[in-house]
């Protein structure tokens, strides 16, 4: 499949997932230790650096297996949305279906696993609250799942080893966070910036390689 929608660089439970204001924070004291880093080479140099794979371990690719079939659940989901709404909102919810399909197709290009198993614990779970005509609704349902898969890609993003397993998974981040956003606002929540920039969500359980 050709990816869809916007690009991605553009874009039973386990532990909560690290806050995207906690992200902020890792990120600048990620900077000072650089700093740090560099002045410590100064003094001493390691023998070997260790050697970071470009390419997905083997237990990488089981975690983004996981993480593809939330992705499908995802499609599969909005999918059901397009075909209840109407107007403008049945196209958001195509556009977001897209974009999951697409991101899916992504991690099955870097890991070679196929893009035709979705996770049907979330779908079931999930479904009946995105068959629904009811536009508020679908973006209390939608705003719930994008949190989730945040949390959920997040926490993967911890265990990872390979450049191309962080990279990419950082770059689906970027975008379901800002799906997230845009469905917390249509939810109702504009004002409030907890909800909107902090939301509490917690990661799905991906222990085994399933999601």
């Amino acid at each position: 499949m050709n990816p869809k929608g916007p690009p991605l660089v553009d874009l039973d439970t386990a532990e909560p997932a690290p806050t995207r204001r906690g992200l902020i924070g890792m990120a600048g004291l990620a900077g000072a230790a650089a700093a740090l880093l560099g002045a410590s080479r100064v003094a001493a140099v390691p023998a070997r650096a260790p050697m970071i794979p470009d390419r997905p371990t083997e237990s990488d690719r089981a975690r983004l297996g996981a993480a593809m079939r939330l992705e499908l659940a995802a499609r599969d989901l909005y999918a059901v949305s397009t075909a209840s709404l109407g107007g403008d909102e049945a196209v958001l919810a195509r556009v977001v279906s897209e974009n999951h399909e697409a991101y899916a197709d992504a991690i099955a290009g870097v890991t070679g696993i196929s893009a035709d198993d979705r996770n049907n614990e979330v779908f079931d779970a999930l479904v009946g609250d995105f068959d629904t005509s009811d536009g508020q609704a679908f973006a209390a349902a939608a705003r719930t799942l994008e949190n989730t898969a945040v949390a959920t890609h997040t926490e993967l993003m911890a265990s990872y080893d390979s450049i191309d397993s962080f990279e990419l998974t950082a770059s689906i981040v970027a975008v379901e966070a800002r799906h997230a956003a845009v469905f917390t606002s249509m939810a109702g929540f504009s004002s409030d910036l907890d909800e909107m920039l902090d939301p509490e969500a917690t990661a799905l359980d991906t222990s085994g390689g399933a999601a």
